[in-house]
């Protein structure tokens, strides 16, 4: 047991060490390319310039003459740019300083080009860096632009660096945590081992194996604690062994006293009294309560599993942290100088046509347009003791800027071999200080999801290779101290707990034996009484000791644990595109010019949730005719080709069909793994295990947004579907390796999907109104607010997809705190109807807040409140619809009501989507928020009506 758990402890913080030192890189790339592009931009903006004056002539690019020298001087700003174009609008270059004089810019440049709705763009493929500036007439069109092309080798070779880096500090922090693993699990488990140990012996009955108070262990005394920690449940199954091998020595002493058959061509005659049972594969839920010996270790260990792994994440997250702040402090110092040099060179031209010093004045918003690109320079100086140009707001207030000061840097401009003038530059640290709290955030995001993947996989790892065969071994071993030896298991003979049970098992195996032995011989006549008495006497042994003729049946257990890593990864892959879908349909191409693009990019959500809603009736028919297994398989297998159509698609259409086909997916694979759970779970541990069921779901939700955002800012947009398609490729391997095969079809019929009575329901005037008053206005908040309007707003105010998921998951997060919380509230006497108002009062109020003043701070509080008031709700509506059903609606029935209110909520959320997306297009996003604002405000102020004068519903445990 220690081993195995030492084992499993080091996997996973091996595994958690090698997620965070990846994406770390990834982090430390994206930032990286960020800051490069950026400096670039400068370049190329300060060469588009000199292409301006005769594109406000109304002259296509190439009609400038000296186009070459145009592009050539822009070498001297950087030496290590590797070629400058100038280029028409259809990418063809028209001037260059590549040797070689391509004819024309890669084809994922032009697209860049084409996409971007900005004068500045930039990509990046293999091998160069690109960013590009467009040169824009007078008329507003696009007359053509300037790309500057930089290697790829300064970013590689940082990268390379800073891998290095983080693989020798893993490998320190994963040894150190490893071995302190090892110290904290021996004091926590090797007294148990040691007990543990002795139950091979125990079961074979060996007088000196036996555990407890008897000499063999100290149970007092200094490290007490630690020597008795699990002794009464480690006693408890002792003593069931002890009351197993008894069982076993009476019922073979009782079959003794049958002879053994003496002719081996007798056949024993029909007897109704034996019921002959054929050996199946029987399922069998191996949940074993609450209290445990499995579930007790468990519990101990879950905690300092956590602990572990956060640390060894935080670790590894800082010590990276800094390694990535100083990989980047030279190009931070790289960008103040290509300034000051562009400064410097300008000034030093206008000098050269005779334009005096200070006449200059006229030159500081070009200057200031430039320094857009750039923005942490706050200050831009020209000084010759005197301030004789300047751009920005100084840092530090000084009438003249001095030469030389700390944090402000400075840069001679010589004329005629003379210095004339200097550049002062001051750095807004504040800037400086956001761009690492950007990498900090991200990283703290990083850290957070593989900490929760990583105690997913520790989760399964303990369950497989030390929960379950504890659970198998006590289930056995409680059954025999009962006389039941009905049952065998599949076990190894590693452990001495595989083969305790293993001593059981063949026991089970012997007495079967035996009995059939007796019964189809001579020996089936008492040696006393004759033939009909000793039949009489087997059958009552049989009934006594659930014998059978034809052996134990086997059972194979169940466990919820074999089924949440893959329902975790199912739902993190589902999730991975929600920070930057809506921006990802928007950039394809749209074969509907004539339909709005708000409308257009509502399409793919919307198809999602249809399918949903027509797939999900015939879900639990499938699921008891196939099986929870197979339908599980079955619907991996589209989820991943949708995935990588996504990948692949260019088109709106292809976007909608393919997420189409990834809500058949969803709702398939959601609503098998609930019933999955609700199949195999005794009645008085469903309550609990639908609520780790709900728990892994919207973890995996949560780690999905998180996750998503960051890597499509490092890996690109497409390339995170082919990263869901894998997750759903492994949680399909798991299921089919892990999950018991459970079908049962009946006589071969196919079950029919039930029509809930939406009409029938509706007429109740108090179901309307948790329809429409709070069940609609939720999901509208979800579908229109959260999935779609968040990254679209946040996007127009600047926002990247990393920004956007860190903000997403904020909601998600929300729900999982506060929707228990809720549900205990209500438990303590707090009227259900309140609490559901609440919720919809706050998040009316949270998104008026973001439609009246639209920013990034707002959108995240109308994101936190909407989590918080969505977690108050969601329990709460499944508690009130319940009971409706039982009182009002009780000839309905729970589960048709139940039906109605999903199947009407859903419905409504697709049309609530649509209307708010052609609200966006014809007024903007601030009034879309505030018509759901209005949405959710209104439904509140409906049902608070409807519960006037109505007695508080009590609280019910709640649903997922």
């Amino acid at each position: 047991m220690l081993l195995r758990s030492w084992i499993t402890f080091s996997v996973v913080i091996a595994l958690l060490q090698a997620v965070v030192g990846l994406l770390s890189v990834l982090q430390h790339n994206a930032v990286l390319s960020d800051l490069l592009r950026q400096r670039i931009s400068v370049i190329a903006q300060t060469t588009a310039t000199s292409f301006k004056p005769i594109i406000d002539l109304g002259l296509p690019i190439s009609m400038i003459r000296n186009g070459d020298a145009i592009v050539a001087r822009a070498l001297e700003t950087d030496d290590e740019v590797k070629a400058v174009h100038a280029l028409n609008p259809t990418g063809i270059i028209v001037y260059s300083t590549d040797a070689s004089r391509p004819k024309e810019v890669p084809r994922e440049v032009l697209q860049a080009m084409q996409l971007s709705k900005e004068v500045k763009w930039s990509t990046e493929t293999g091998e160069q860096i690109y960013s590009g500036f467009n040169v824009v007439g007078r008329d507003g069109a696009t007359s053509g632009a300037v790309l500057v092309a930089y290697p790829k080798d300064r970013l590689e070779a940082a990268s390379q660096a800073i891998m290095r880096k983080v693989v020798r500090n893993a490998l320190v922090i994963w040894a150190a945590f490893s071995a302190l693993s090892y110290v904290l699990l021996s004091l926590l488990l090797g007294a148990p081992q040691r007990r543990l140990a002795r139950l091979e012996g125990v079961a074979r009955g060996e007088p000196d194996a036996q555990i407890g108070v008897n000499g063999n262990m100290k149970t007092s005394g200094s490290g007490a604690f630690w020597r008795d920690l699990f002794g009464p449940q480690i006693r408890q199954l002792d003593a069931n062994l002890a009351d197993a091998r008894r069982q076993y020595d009476a019922a073979t002493r009782e079959l003794g006293a049958f002879e053994l058959p003496a002719a081996k061509d007798w056949q024993a005659e029909s007897d109704d009294a034996v019921v002959a049972t054929t050996p199946t594969l029987e399922t069998e839920v191996a949940s074993n309560p609450s209290r445990s010996l499995a579930r007790q270790i468990a519990s101990r260990l879950a905690p300092l599993a956590a602990v572990l792994m956060v640390s060894s994440a935080l670790v590894l997250g800082m010590i990276t942290l800094g390694n990535v702040n100083r990989s980047i402090e030279p190009e931070l110092s790289a960008r103040t100088n290509l300034i000051a040099t562009v400064v410097g060179e300008d000034v030093q031209r206008a000098l050269a046509t005779g334009v005096p010093l200070d006449s200059l004045v006229s030159a500081e918003s070009f200057f200031a347009d430039m320094l857009k690109q750039l923005p942490e320079i706050a200050y831009v100086a020209v000084a010759t003791g005197r301030v004789v140009l300047e751009v920005g707001e100084r840092i530090d207030p000084y009438l003249a800027p001095p030469r030389e000061r700390k944090g402000v840097r400075s840069h001679p401009i010589m004329h005629n071999g003379e210095e004339i003038a200097y550049v002062v530059i001051d750095v807004d640290p504040a800037f400086i200080s956001k761009k690492f709290l950007d990498v900090f955030l991200d990283m703290g995001v990083v850290v957070v999801v593989a900490v929760l993947i990583a105690f997913e996989i520790m989760v399964l790892m303990s369950s497989r290779s030390l929960t379950a065969a504890l659970d198998r071994l006590q289930r056995l071993a409680a059954m025999q101290a009962a006389g039941d030896f009905s049952k065998r298991a599949i076990v190894g003979a590693r452990t001495a707990i595989d083969r305790a049970a293993q001593v059981l098992i063949e026991r089970a195996e012997g007495l079967s034996a035996q009995f059939a032995a007796a019964w189809q011989g001579p020996g089936g006549s008492d040696v006393a009484g004759g033939s009909d008495a000793g039949r009489t006497r087997l059958a009552a042994l049989q009934a006594r000791y659930c014998l059978s003729l034809n052996g134990p049946a086997t059972l194979r257990f169940s466990y919820f644990t074999d089924l949440r890593l893959a329902l975790f990864l199912f739902a993190a892959a589902d999730e991975l595109p929600l920070s930057f879908m809506p921006l990802y349909t928007r950039a394809a191409h749209n074969p509907f010019p004539w339909l709005s693009e708000t409308v257009l990019i509502s399409l793919p959500l919307a198809g999602y949730l249809l399918a949903i809603v027509l797939v999900s009736p015939f879900a639990r028919p499938l699921a008891r005719w196939l099986g929870p297994r197979r339908l599980l398989i079955l619907a991996a297998a589209p989820t991943i080709a949708a995935h990588l159509w996504l990948y692949l698609a260019s088109s709106v259409p292809e976007i909608v069909a393919s997420r189409t086909m990834l809500g058949v997916g969803y709702a398939f694979v959601t609503l098998a793994c609930q019933d999955y759970v609700i199949d195999n779970t005794p009645r008085d541990e469903r309550d609990r295990s639908l609520g780790m069921f709900s728990t892994v779901l919207f973890g995996g939700i949560f780690c999905g947004t998180a996750l998503g955002g960051v890597l499509a800012d490092r890996l690109g947009q497409s390339n995170v579907f082919l990263l869901s398609a894998t997750f759903v490729l492994i949680s399909a391997l798991l299921i089919f390796s892990l999950v018991a095969d459970t079908a049962s079809r009946g006589d071969g019929t196919r079950a029919k999907a039930a029509r809930p009575p939406l009409l029938a329901a509706l007429r109740n005037w108090h179901f309307a109104a948790l329809v429409f008053g709070i069940a609609i206005p939720g999901n509208v908040c979800l579908q229109a607010f959260i999935s779609y309007l968040v990254a679209l707003t946040l996007d127009s105010l600047g926002a990247s997809p990393a920004d956007i998921g860190r903000t997403l998951m904020v909601y998600f997060l929300a729900i999982a705190l506060v929707g228990p919380l809720a549900g205990r509230v209500a438990e303590r006497g707090i009227s259900v109807s309140a609490v559901a108002l609440s919720g919809g009062f706050l998040c009316g109020i949270s998104l008026l807040t973001a439609a009246i003043r639209p920013s990034e701070i707002t959108i995240f509080l109308a994101v936190l409140g909407s989590g918080v008031g969505s977690g108050m709700v969601r329990g709460a509506q499944v508690s009130l619809s319940m009971s409706i059903a039982e009182t009002e609606l009780k000839h309905l029935g729970a589960d048709p009501v139940l039906g109605a209110l999903r199947t009407i909520e859903r419905f409504a959320s697709i049309a609530g989507l649509l209307l708010v997306a052609a609200v966006a297009g014809l007024y903007g996003y601030a009034v879309a928020i505030a018509v759901v604002a209005a949405l959710a405000l209104g439904g509140a102020l409906l049902f608070g009506l409807s519960v006037l004068g109505k007695p508080a519903a009590p609280a019910r445990q709640q649903a997922p």
